[in-house]
Protein backbone atom coordinates (compact mmCIF):
# COMPACT_ATOMS: atom_id res chain seq x y z
CA UNK A 1 0.00 0.00 0.00
CA UNK A 2 1.38 3.49 -1.01
CA UNK A 3 0.34 7.10 -0.65
CA UNK A 4 -1.67 6.77 -3.77
CA UNK A 5 -3.37 3.25 -4.04
CA UNK A 6 -4.27 0.20 -1.26
CA UNK A 7 -3.10 -3.38 -1.16
CA UNK A 8 -5.29 -4.25 -3.93
CA UNK A 9 -4.60 -1.81 -6.50
CA UNK A 10 -7.77 0.79 -5.68
CA UNK A 11 -7.34 4.26 -5.11
CA UNK A 12 -7.22 5.78 -1.94
CA UNK A 13 -10.54 7.57 -0.72
CA UNK A 14 -9.42 10.55 -0.29
CA UNK A 15 -7.59 10.82 -3.58
CA UNK A 16 -10.36 9.80 -5.06
CA UNK A 17 -12.71 12.48 -3.95
CA UNK A 18 -10.26 14.89 -5.24
CA UNK A 19 -9.87 13.12 -8.38
CA UNK A 20 -13.63 13.25 -8.56
CA UNK A 21 -14.15 16.66 -7.63
CA UNK A 22 -11.81 18.28 -9.88
CA UNK A 23 -13.10 16.41 -12.99
CA UNK A 24 -16.62 17.34 -12.03
CA UNK A 25 -15.55 20.98 -11.83
CA UNK A 26 -14.17 20.75 -15.43
CA UNK A 27 -17.05 18.76 -16.94
CA UNK A 28 -19.71 21.00 -15.07
CA UNK A 29 -17.60 24.39 -16.77
CA UNK A 30 -17.16 22.49 -20.07
CA UNK A 31 -21.31 21.57 -20.25
CA UNK A 32 -21.94 25.04 -19.33
CA UNK A 33 -19.58 26.29 -22.36
CA UNK A 34 -20.73 24.16 -24.65
CA UNK A 35 -24.79 24.70 -23.93
CA UNK A 36 -24.35 28.50 -24.27
CA UNK A 37 -22.38 28.06 -27.44
CA UNK A 38 -24.71 26.30 -28.80
CA UNK A 39 -27.90 27.88 -27.98
CA UNK A 40 -26.85 31.40 -27.79
CA UNK A 41 -29.68 34.02 -26.39
CA UNK A 42 -31.98 31.23 -25.75
CA UNK A 43 -31.80 30.69 -21.89
CA UNK A 44 -34.19 27.91 -21.42
CA UNK A 45 -32.50 25.46 -24.53
CA UNK A 46 -29.17 26.52 -23.20
CA UNK A 47 -30.04 25.23 -19.19
CA UNK A 48 -31.99 21.95 -20.81
CA UNK A 49 -28.87 21.20 -23.09
CA UNK A 50 -26.49 21.92 -20.27
CA UNK A 51 -28.10 20.08 -16.91
CA UNK A 52 -29.04 17.40 -19.53
CA UNK A 53 -25.08 16.78 -21.06
CA UNK A 54 -24.38 17.16 -17.48
CA UNK A 55 -25.79 14.42 -16.26
CA UNK A 56 -24.60 12.08 -18.53
CA UNK A 57 -20.86 13.14 -18.48
CA UNK A 58 -20.87 12.78 -14.58
CA UNK A 59 -23.01 9.27 -14.94
CA UNK A 60 -20.38 8.22 -17.61
CA UNK A 61 -17.17 10.29 -15.89
CA UNK A 62 -18.30 8.32 -12.16
CA UNK A 63 -19.08 4.80 -14.29
CA UNK A 64 -15.04 5.08 -15.49
CA UNK A 65 -13.88 6.17 -12.00
CA UNK A 66 -15.83 2.97 -10.43
CA UNK A 67 -13.85 1.09 -12.60
CA UNK A 68 -10.52 2.29 -12.39
CA UNK A 69 -10.39 3.77 -9.22
CA UNK A 70 -12.41 0.67 -7.35
CA UNK A 71 -12.31 -1.96 -9.87
CA UNK A 72 -16.04 -2.04 -9.94
CA UNK A 73 -16.96 -4.36 -12.86
CA UNK A 74 -20.35 -4.54 -12.60
CA UNK A 75 -23.37 -2.67 -11.62
CA UNK A 76 -21.77 1.01 -10.85
CA UNK A 77 -25.15 3.06 -11.43
CA UNK A 78 -25.83 1.30 -7.72
CA UNK A 79 -22.19 1.86 -6.74
CA UNK A 80 -22.52 5.53 -7.39
CA UNK A 81 -26.30 5.69 -5.54
CA UNK A 82 -28.96 4.43 -8.35
CA UNK A 83 -29.82 1.25 -7.62
CA UNK A 84 -32.58 -0.23 -9.64
CA UNK A 85 -34.28 -1.78 -6.62
CA UNK A 86 -37.19 -2.86 -5.87
CA UNK A 87 -38.59 0.58 -3.21
CA UNK A 88 -36.17 2.67 -5.63
CA UNK A 89 -39.19 4.32 -6.96
CA UNK A 90 -41.04 4.62 -3.65
CA UNK A 91 -38.42 6.82 -2.03
CA UNK A 92 -37.97 8.65 -4.78
CA UNK A 93 -42.00 9.90 -4.09
CA UNK A 94 -41.58 9.46 -0.93
CA UNK A 95 -39.03 12.25 -0.94
CA UNK A 96 -41.05 14.62 -4.02
CA UNK A 97 -43.81 14.48 -0.86
CA UNK A 98 -41.65 15.43 1.68
CA UNK A 99 -40.20 18.33 -0.55
CA UNK A 100 -43.98 19.73 -1.51
CA UNK A 101 -44.91 19.23 1.76
CA UNK A 102 -41.88 21.39 3.23
CA UNK A 103 -42.43 24.13 0.63
CA UNK A 104 -45.95 24.37 1.57
CA UNK A 105 -45.04 24.55 5.19
CA UNK A 106 -42.28 27.83 4.46
CA UNK A 107 -45.01 29.58 1.98
CA UNK A 108 -48.52 29.18 3.68
CA UNK A 109 -47.44 31.36 6.58
CA UNK A 110 -46.06 33.65 4.28
CA UNK A 111 -49.29 33.86 2.36
CA UNK A 112 -51.05 34.97 5.37
CA UNK A 113 -49.13 38.06 6.41
CA UNK A 114 -47.77 39.12 3.34
CA UNK A 115 -48.89 43.09 2.21
CA UNK A 116 -49.52 42.16 -1.51
CA UNK A 117 -49.47 39.26 -3.34
CA UNK A 118 -49.55 39.20 -6.95
CA UNK A 119 -49.66 36.45 -9.98
CA UNK A 120 -49.19 36.28 -13.19
CA UNK A 121 -50.70 33.10 -15.05
CA UNK A 122 -49.87 32.32 -18.87
CA UNK A 123 -51.84 30.07 -20.69
CA UNK A 124 -50.88 29.19 -24.08
CA UNK A 125 -49.22 26.26 -26.58
CA UNK A 126 -45.82 28.05 -26.24
CA UNK A 127 -46.37 28.58 -22.00
CA UNK A 128 -47.21 24.28 -21.67
CA UNK A 129 -44.49 23.92 -24.34
CA UNK A 130 -41.92 25.60 -22.40
CA UNK A 131 -43.22 23.73 -19.27
CA UNK A 132 -42.01 20.52 -20.02
CA UNK A 133 -38.84 21.94 -20.90
CA UNK A 134 -38.52 23.45 -17.52
CA UNK A 135 -39.89 20.28 -16.00
CA UNK A 136 -37.14 18.13 -17.83
CA UNK A 137 -34.43 20.89 -16.98
CA UNK A 138 -35.41 20.60 -12.84
CA UNK A 139 -34.94 16.93 -12.94
CA UNK A 140 -32.17 16.87 -14.99
CA UNK A 141 -30.55 19.55 -12.84
CA UNK A 142 -31.17 18.39 -9.37
CA UNK A 143 -29.94 14.99 -10.41
CA UNK A 144 -26.86 17.00 -11.82
CA UNK A 145 -26.71 18.26 -8.26
CA UNK A 146 -27.10 15.08 -6.29
CA UNK A 147 -24.84 13.16 -8.57
CA UNK A 148 -21.97 15.98 -7.72
CA UNK A 149 -22.45 16.51 -3.83
CA UNK A 150 -24.06 13.75 -2.98
CA UNK A 151 -22.90 10.56 -5.38
CA UNK A 152 -19.33 9.34 -6.36
CA UNK A 153 -17.07 12.19 -4.38
CA UNK A 154 -19.15 12.83 -1.82
CA UNK A 155 -19.18 9.11 -1.02
CA UNK A 156 -15.25 8.34 -1.41
CA UNK A 157 -14.94 11.53 0.85
CA UNK A 158 -17.11 9.44 3.51
CA UNK A 159 -15.00 6.95 3.08
CA UNK A 160 -12.10 8.72 3.92
CA UNK A 161 -13.02 11.02 6.80
CA UNK A 162 -16.29 9.82 7.70
CA UNK A 163 -19.89 11.02 7.31
CA UNK A 164 -19.55 14.51 9.66
CA UNK A 165 -16.75 15.44 7.62
CA UNK A 166 -18.60 14.49 3.91
CA UNK A 167 -21.27 16.59 5.24
CA UNK A 168 -19.70 18.81 6.59
CA UNK A 169 -17.37 19.31 3.33
CA UNK A 170 -19.99 19.20 0.51
CA UNK A 171 -22.53 21.45 2.14
CA UNK A 172 -20.33 24.01 2.47
CA UNK A 173 -19.77 23.68 -1.43
CA UNK A 174 -23.46 23.15 -2.15
CA UNK A 175 -23.95 26.68 -0.73
CA UNK A 176 -20.93 27.82 -1.91
CA UNK A 177 -21.46 27.12 -5.43
CA UNK A 178 -25.55 28.83 -4.92
CA UNK A 179 -23.87 32.16 -3.58
CA UNK A 180 -23.00 32.96 -7.48
CA UNK A 181 -26.83 32.79 -8.06
CA UNK A 182 -28.66 36.27 -8.24
CA UNK A 183 -29.76 37.74 -5.09
CA UNK A 184 -27.88 35.65 -2.60
CA UNK A 185 -27.46 36.92 0.45
CA UNK A 186 -25.65 35.58 3.80
CA UNK A 187 -28.79 33.79 5.18
CA UNK A 188 -29.52 32.04 1.57
CA UNK A 189 -25.86 30.69 2.05
CA UNK A 190 -26.93 29.12 5.97
CA UNK A 191 -30.34 28.00 4.68
CA UNK A 192 -28.57 26.25 1.43
CA UNK A 193 -25.75 24.99 3.64
CA UNK A 194 -28.61 23.72 6.16
CA UNK A 195 -30.25 22.25 2.68
CA UNK A 196 -27.10 20.49 2.02
CA UNK A 197 -27.15 18.31 5.45
CA UNK A 198 -30.80 17.61 5.21
CA UNK A 199 -29.79 15.86 1.24
CA UNK A 200 -26.25 14.43 2.81
CA UNK A 201 -28.42 12.74 5.69
CA UNK A 202 -30.99 11.50 3.19
CA UNK A 203 -28.68 9.71 1.00
CA UNK A 204 -26.59 8.17 4.03
CA UNK A 205 -29.72 7.17 5.70
CA UNK A 206 -31.01 5.23 2.31
CA UNK A 207 -27.45 4.73 0.79
CA UNK A 208 -29.07 6.24 -2.95
CA UNK A 209 -29.82 9.04 -4.35
CA UNK A 210 -33.31 8.36 -4.96
CA UNK A 211 -34.79 9.98 -2.30
CA UNK A 212 -32.51 13.38 -1.50
CA UNK A 213 -32.88 13.60 -5.37
CA UNK A 214 -36.77 13.41 -5.56
CA UNK A 215 -36.76 15.53 -1.93
CA UNK A 216 -34.11 18.29 -4.41
CA UNK A 217 -36.82 17.98 -7.50
CA UNK A 218 -39.90 18.66 -5.79
CA UNK A 219 -38.75 21.15 -3.69
CA UNK A 220 -37.48 23.34 -6.92
CA UNK A 221 -40.79 22.26 -9.02
CA UNK A 222 -43.15 23.72 -5.91
CA UNK A 223 -41.48 26.86 -5.93
CA UNK A 224 -40.91 27.60 -9.32
CA UNK A 225 -43.54 25.59 -11.34
CA UNK A 226 -46.49 25.48 -8.53
CA UNK A 227 -46.16 28.66 -6.79
CA UNK A 228 -44.31 30.64 -9.59
CA UNK A 229 -41.49 31.84 -6.96
CA UNK A 230 -38.15 31.95 -7.37
CA UNK A 231 -35.90 29.13 -6.93
CA UNK A 232 -32.72 29.66 -5.27
CA UNK A 233 -32.98 33.55 -6.83
CA UNK A 234 -33.90 32.01 -10.70
CA UNK A 235 -36.92 32.98 -12.24
CA UNK A 236 -36.41 31.25 -15.70
CA UNK A 237 -38.87 28.05 -14.14
CA UNK A 238 -41.99 30.47 -13.50
CA UNK A 239 -43.42 29.80 -16.81
CA UNK A 240 -46.82 29.61 -16.63
CA UNK A 241 -47.10 31.34 -13.11
CA UNK A 242 -44.93 34.09 -12.06
CA UNK A 243 -46.05 35.66 -8.38
CA UNK A 244 -44.36 38.27 -6.51
CA UNK A 245 -45.00 39.06 -2.80
CA UNK A 246 -44.53 42.20 -0.70
CA UNK A 247 -43.42 41.14 2.73
CA UNK A 248 -40.56 41.84 5.18
CA UNK A 249 -37.31 40.21 3.20
CA UNK A 250 -36.60 38.38 7.11
CA UNK A 251 -39.77 36.05 6.34
CA UNK A 252 -39.98 36.28 2.48
CA UNK A 253 -36.67 35.71 1.40
CA UNK A 254 -36.55 38.80 -1.31
CA UNK A 255 -35.48 38.14 -4.46
CA UNK A 256 -33.97 35.03 -3.41
CA UNK A 257 -36.91 33.47 -2.31
CA UNK A 258 -37.91 31.45 0.61
CA UNK A 259 -34.46 29.75 1.12
CA UNK A 260 -33.46 33.20 2.27
CA UNK A 261 -36.28 33.47 4.56
CA UNK A 262 -36.71 32.40 8.11
CA UNK A 263 -40.26 30.27 6.79
CA UNK A 264 -37.76 28.43 4.37
CA UNK A 265 -35.14 27.89 7.19
CA UNK A 266 -38.14 26.25 9.18
CA UNK A 267 -39.29 24.14 6.77
CA UNK A 268 -35.58 22.76 6.27
CA UNK A 269 -34.93 22.07 10.22
CA UNK A 270 -38.39 19.97 9.59
CA UNK A 271 -36.71 18.50 6.99
CA UNK A 272 -34.01 17.63 8.65
CA UNK A 273 -36.07 15.81 11.27
CA UNK A 274 -38.00 13.74 9.29
CA UNK A 275 -34.87 12.87 7.02
CA UNK A 276 -33.22 11.54 10.82
CA UNK A 277 -35.91 9.87 12.48
CA UNK A 278 -37.96 8.38 9.60
CA UNK A 279 -37.58 4.46 9.25
CA UNK A 280 -36.12 4.72 6.21
CA UNK A 281 -34.40 1.41 4.75
CA UNK A 282 -30.92 1.13 2.76
CA UNK A 283 -30.91 0.12 -0.48
CA UNK A 284 -27.52 -1.00 -0.65
CA UNK A 285 -24.69 -1.46 1.39
CA UNK A 286 -22.29 1.68 2.00
CA UNK A 287 -18.52 0.29 1.49
CA UNK A 288 -16.96 0.42 -1.73
CA UNK A 289 -14.46 -2.17 -0.99
CA UNK A 290 -16.97 -5.05 -1.03
CA UNK A 291 -17.01 -7.44 -3.90
CA UNK A 292 -19.26 -6.86 -7.21
CA UNK A 293 -21.54 -9.31 -5.76
CA UNK A 294 -22.80 -7.30 -2.93
CA UNK A 295 -24.06 -4.93 -4.60
CA UNK A 296 -26.10 -6.65 -7.28
CA UNK A 297 -29.92 -6.00 -7.06
CA UNK A 298 -31.50 -8.38 -5.51
CA UNK A 299 -34.51 -10.27 -7.10
CA UNK A 300 -37.78 -11.05 -5.03
CA UNK A 301 -40.48 -13.32 -6.68
CA UNK A 302 -42.72 -11.74 -8.32
CA UNK A 303 -40.95 -8.52 -8.86
CA UNK A 304 -39.05 -6.73 -11.80
CA UNK A 305 -36.01 -4.73 -9.93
Amino acid sequence: MNIFTDNSGRLQPVWAFVLSAMLSAVVFQLCAWLAEAVSGDHVLISELLFRSSLVLVLLGLYSWLLATADHVGEHRLAAMGLPRRAGAFRQWATGCVLGFALVLFAIVPILVVARNIHADIHLSSHALLRLVIVLIVLGAGSLAEELMFRGYPFQRLEQGIGAVGAILVFSLLFSGLHLLNPGATPWSWVNTTLIGIVLAIAYLRTRALWLPWGIHYAWNTTLGVLFGLPVSGMRIFNVVIRTTIQGPKWLTGGSYGIEAGATGAAAVMIGLAVVAKWPFRPLREPQFSLPAETIRPQHSPGIQS
